[in-house]
């Protein structure tokens, strides 16, 4: 019993659960290359910290080593479970997600790895064989020897040495973006000085940047084909396109949005999801103001009282009301505070709602849509309403008497079945909401947009992938796992029309403008009417790294250590790989946007664009 406890106890048994740690991490973030020279680089930073408070002199020192160590294996820990479902680590500016988190238990307890906790399971040995080491320094003076000082001074200067990569190393930028410490390290750094530095564009160039951007075509199509009636927009949480006018099983997965499709709708099958962090929060930002939202948080939370001028607001400047209705608490994602700044008169949530039927997360759709007709009908004409589902959140719980797919035995239990049981019932449920409208008289002087919120099911989880994969008959990818659906149904119009080009939520503003009869003369948008378009183009935030963008052909991926010549090229819907090379220039483009959108932001230029001539 001796002899373990002194193996437990020894430098040896130490290197081995650091080299352990790490080797697990690594595989969880699914690095697959350099994963020897990233384990001894860390394992080097571990050693150092141990001695480092070992010899000092610190009162309490080991119960501030065990805070420190405890600390940073719980980032690594959220490390994993970020790029489980951002396909990216965590960043010291989205700390603040833990109260999100918090409000979705299940759908975090859902993301969870088991092998996530063995980040943990060294704890308890580290310790011990901190206390026995920093014993033999106890009676020693308070002093830190020569030798350790000057490994620390290496380390740190090396650290920001790469951090800085004065010679813009390809390899070295690999390992920064990789490597725990290098990884957060400069993740810091990066926050400090974006804070420290703003506003790099002056107000003239970020105007005439958006000027240039869409040459719009002198007669649009569509132009005012729903001027004057009522508008609905419905964001649908997590609904992808994919399971649109698809069988499964002999069934429709979505009977009622397939009807809809072919009944005076315009249906854009190429669109995508553009969110930041904030998911749902910043999929109806961009959609509503035709600005790219942010990798630092939402923007409900970090731009809550900058002046906006999207389309809540200039639907009320066109003589509208405009409100919008959740079945989920009213300060989630901060839409209480933020709404009002937004332009909505009005946010109607949970606690404003009769919680007869509560499913998942809060209110069912069934239950908010039926709930929202008698809403509608108290409204003065014309009114814009903004509703957002629920009951198809992350992880898909939905009762059996609520099921209405058969499922095959495979599926059962499954990620992907339940996710198809969720979608079917948000189908039925907008089914029923516009039967409802036609009965209340509501119907036909309505326009009804309806678009995803976000992916449901993630392209980097094995079991997902593999069965999507199967379901749509080719490699499941993020070409289709960001392709939401979007649908703008005008009544009585005579307007049916599938259109292909790509687009993202970036687009909707200028797009719904363009029917609804809006002119956008002025404004700072950085969208584009993908009715009249014929070239699209929508760069992401999140799933892929910035610079990475869809066209009408290809999605391009930018390397996860942005380095434009290791990235990844390949065709919509056919996951044929293409050389990068041709797409320098739209990379940068991407690039641009996204550095006008954060200075829009920041600069609060919305107020001002109105009036620039």
């Amino acid at each position: 019993m001796k002899k373990i406890k002194q193996l437990i106890l020894s430098p040896y048994c130490i290197s081995t659960l650091f080299a352990l740690k790490m080797m697990v991490y690594y595989a969880l973030i699914d690095v697959n290359r350099m994963e020897l020279i990233l384990i001894l680089m860390s394992m080097v930073v571990w050693a150092i910290i141990l001695m480092l408070f070992g010899r000092c002199g610190l009162k309490r020192k080991q119960g501030i080593f065990f805070i420190v160590y405890s600390l940073l294996s719980l980032l690594m820990f959220a490390d994993t479970m970020y790029y489980n479902y951002y396909n990216q680590t965590v960043s010291v500016r989205q700390l603040w997600q833990a109260k999100a988190v918090a409000a979705v238990p299940a759908s975090f307890l859902a993301t969870l790895i088991p092998a996530s906790f063995l980040l943990f399971v060294d704890i308890p040995f580290v310790y011990n064989y901190f206390k026995k080491y920093s014993q033999k320094f106890s009676n020693m003076k308070p002093a830190i020897h020569r030798e350790l000082k000057l490994a620390f001074y290496l380390l740190t200067m090396l650290i920001f040495t790469m951090i800085a990569n004065p010679f813009s190393s390809a390899a070295v930028a690999r390992v920064n973006s990789m490597e725990f410490f290098t990884n957060h390290v400069g993740d810091l750094y990066e926050t400090i000085t974006d804070n420290l530095v703003k506003s790099e564009m002056d107000e003239e160039e970020i105007f005439e940047a958006v000027a240039d951007k869409v040459q719009e075509p002198i007669m649009p199509k569509y132009y005012e084909a729903g001027k004057g009636k009522n508008l609905l927009v419905i964001q649908l949480e997590a609904f992808q396109d994919f399971v649109l006018n698809a069988q499964y099983n002999g069934q429709e997965i979505t009977p009622n949005l397939n009807r809809l499709i072919n009944d005076n709708t315009i249906y854009f099958d190429q669109y995508y999801s553009n969110t930041g962090k904030g998911n749902t929060a910043d999929a109806e930002f961009s959609s509503l103001n035709s600005i790219y939202p942010l990798i630092d948080g939402e923007i409900y939370r970090l731009y809550e009282d900058n002046t906006f001028h999207g389309l809540p607001w200039l639907m009320r400047e066109q003589g509208y009301s405009s409100f919008a209705v959740h079945g989920y608490e009213g300060d989630f994602w901060n839409r209480e505070a933020a709404y009002p700044y937004q332009g909505f008169e009005d946010y109607i949530s949970m606690e404003d709602l009769n919680q007869d039927e509560v499913i998942g997360m809060g209110i069912s759709d069934k239950s908010m849509f039926s709930q929202l007709v008698p809403i509608l009908k108290e409204q003065k004409s014309p009114f814009f309403s903004f509703v957002i589902t629920l009951t198809n959140h992350h992880p898909f719980n939905l009762d059996d008497e609520y099921k209405s797919l058969e499922l095959i035995e495979e599926d059962m239990d499954t990620k992907f079945g339940s996710y198809l049981q969720t979608v079917r019932y948000t189908d039925e449920a907008v089914g029923q909401f516009i039967a409802d409208m036609k009965e209340a008289g509501l119907y036909d002087n309505t326009v009804i947009a309806l678009y995803g919120d976000h992916h449901g099911l993630n392209c980097g989880m094995e079991d997902v992938r593999d069965s999507v994969s199967d379901f749509i008959g080719r490699g499941y990818d993020y070409d289709e796992m960001l392709n939401i659906p979007l649908l703008i149904h005008i009544p009585n119009s005579d307007i049916s029309e599938n259109i292909h080009t790509t687009g993202g939520q970036i687009d909707f503003l200028p797009t719904i403008a363009n029917i609804m009869g809006i002119t956008l003369d002025n404004k700072l948008i950085l969208g584009q009417d993908i009715v009249n378009a014929s070239q699209g183009f929508v760069a992401f935030t999140t799933y892929l790294f910035e610079g990475s963008f869809a066209n009408n052909d290809v999605i391009f991926q930018i390397s996860r250590e942005e380095i434009f010549e290791n990235s990844r090229a390949w065709r919509i819907g056919t996951n044929e790989e293409e050389s990068v090379l041709p797409y320098r220039e739209e990379y940068e483009q991407a690039l641009l946007y996204k550095k006008i959108s954060k200075e829009i932001l920041e600069q609060n230029l919305m107020n001002k664009s109105g009036n620039n001539e």
